[in-house]
C-alpha cells in the first residue's frame, strides 16, 4: 500500500474538493439566474455548515446554539431590513468532502441563503470555495484556519467570497514557534500530527518553517492516520531521540488525550505544545494529569472575564444539552455580527453588494473584539493570540500576543 505524504494528501484533498465543487457549480447559472429570489419573500435565510454529529462536534454545536439565540434577538427587534431572519443548518460530520458540497448546494439552490456562517473546520470549508465564488454567496468561516480557504494556493489571489473571523494557520503556527523558541527557550523538539488533518498539517508547516528559521531543531517528525487510536510506536521513536518537548497540533482533543496517556504509559514525559483545536474542557477531564504543564495557543479563553455575563446566560439556557459557551460560540457570534454589519451598512441582501462591504470592513464592533479585514487575504488584522498553560488541572492565562500587521 502506498502512503501519501502529508503535503501530497493535503494537495490531493484540496484538488478533489475544488474539482467536485466545480462539477456542481454550473447549475447555479441555470437554476438561480435571479439573485433577488433569495430575499423576495418575508424571510431571509442564512446558512450554517457544521460538524454536528462527528467526534469533533463540540466545536460546532455551541456556535450553532449561539447563532440561533442571536437570530431570536434579531427577530424580536424586527429582523433585518424588515424581514425575518432564519438560520438553516446542515451537518457534514460524516463525510466532509461530499456532505459539505451537497449541503451548500441545497443552501444556495433550495434554501436561497444570502450568506453562510461557518464552518469551524478547514476540511468542511475547502470543498465549498468554488460553490460560494460561483454563486456569489459570501461565506464567513468561524474557525477554519487553513490559508487556502481565503487565498488560492495556485494563483495567490484572494478567494472573492470566502472570509474568516479567526486567525489563520500561518499566524498561529508562526506565533507558537516564536513563543516556543524565544519565550520558553526551547531549542529542539519533536512533532506529531495527523496526515489527513488539514488543520494540523497547515499549522505544522508554518510552525516548522518559522521554528527552523529562528534556529530551532526538529529532531523527530511523526505522523498518524485520523482513524488511529494507537500512537505508542511514534511516541517510542520520539522518546528515543531524547526529545522532551512535543508539538502536537490536532483538530480534536481526543488525539491529545490519547497521545498524552500513551506517552505516560511508556514512561515518557513531555512538555506539550498544543493549538486551539484541542482546547476544550473535555481535554482536562480525560487527560488532566497527563497534560499538566502543557501550553496551548488559542484566540481567547472560554472563561474570558469580558464574556462572563454572556457565558453564564448561555450555559444556563442550554444546561439540558450539556454544552457550554466556548471560543467557537464566541466566533459564531463574530460571524453573524459581521454579516449583520454588512447588511445594515449596505441596506442590501445582495451577495455582490455585501462582498464590497466585507472587503472594506474596518473596526467593526463584533462580540470578541473590533474587526478589520486584510483585503489581500480576507483574514482579520491584529487578531489576538492567547497562550494558556495547564496548571493544577485548569487552564490559566500565560501570555497574550497582539501583532501589528
Amino acid at each position: 500500500m502506498v502512503k501519501l505524504s502529508s503535503k501530497t494528501f493535503a494537495s490531493a484533498f484540496a484538488a478533489a474538493a475544488m474539482g467536485f465543487a466545480a462539477f456542481c457549480a454550473p447549475a447555479f447559472a441555470a437554476e438561480d439566474p435571479d439573485m433577488a429570489a433569495r430575499w423576495s419573500g418575508d424571510t431571509v435565510k442564512i446558512g450554517f455548515l457544521a460538524n454536528l454529529t462527528g467526534p469533533g462536534a463540540y466545536t460546532d454545536i455551541p456556535p450553532k446554539m449561539a447563532i440561533e439565540d442571536y437570530v431570536e434577538e434579531i427577530n424580536a427587534k424586527g429582523g433585518w431590513l424588515g424581514k425575518k431572519v432564519e438560520l438553516v443548518s446542515y451537518d457534514a460530520g460524516r463525510d466532509a468532502l461530499t456532505e459539505s458540497v451537497t449541503a451548500v448546494n441545497k443552501m444556495i439552490q433550495q434554501d436561497k441563503v444570502i450568506a453562510i456562517v461557518g464552518p469551524t473546520g478547514s476540511r468542511y470549508a475547502l470543498p465549498i470555495i468554488t460553490l460560494c465564488n460561483e454563486s456569489k454567496t459570501p461565506c464567513i468561516t468561524i474557525g477554519a484556519t487553513n490559508a487556502k480557504i481565503t487565498v488560492s494556493e495556485e494563483t495567490g489571489k484572494v478567494q472573492p467570497y470566502m472570509y474568516r473571523v479567526s486567525f489563520a494557520d500561518p499566524y498561529q503556527g508562526a506565533a507558537m514557534a516564536d513563543f516556543a523558541y524565544n519565550k520558553l527557550g526551547i531549542k529542539q523538539l519533536a512533532t506529531i500530527a495527523g496526515v489527513e488533518d488539514l488543520y494540523a498539517q497547515g499549522i505544522l508547516k508554518f510552525f516548522t518553517d518559522e521554528y527552523k528559521r529562528l534556529g530551532g531543531e526538529v529532531i523527530s517528525a511523526q505522523s498518524y492516520q485520523m482513524s488511529d487510536v494507537e500512537f505508542r510506536a511514534q511516541l517510542s521513536t520520539i522518546g528515543g531521540t531524547g526529545a522532551t518537548v512535543l508539538f502536537a497540533p490536532a483538530a480534536e482533543y481526543r488525539f491529545a488525550t490519547l497521545i498524552a496517556k500513551q506517552a505516560e504509559q511508556l514512561g515518557l514525559q513531555f512538555t506539550y505544545l498544543f493549538t486551539d483545536g484541542v482546547y476544550a474542557p473535555e481535554l482536562l477531564e480525560t487527560a488532566g494529569p497527563q497534560v499538566e504543564g502543557a501550553y496551548i495557543s488559542t484566540p481567547m479563553i472560554d472563561e474570558e472575564p469580558a464574556y462572563a455575563e454572556y457565558k453564564k446566560a448561555f450555559d444556563e439556557r442550554h444546561k439540558s444539552t450539556g454544552y457550554k459557551a466556548n471560543i467557537y460560540a464566541y466566533y459564531g457570534l463574530d460571524g453573524i455580527k459581521l454579516l449583520e454589519w454588512a447588511v445594515h451598512k449596505t441596506n442590501s441582501f445582495d451577495g455582490e453588494v455585501l462582498k464590497k462591504a466585507l472587503d472594506t470592513a474596518k473596526d467593526v464592533p463584533l462580540f470578541t473584539e473590533p474587526f478589520t479585514i486584510d483585503p489581500a487575504t480576507h483574514n482579520p488584522l491584529n487578531k489576538s493570540v492567547t497562550i494558556l498553560k495547564v496548571e493544577d488541572g485548569k487552564y490559566t492565562l500565560f501570555d497574550k500576543v497582539k501583532p501589528q500587521n
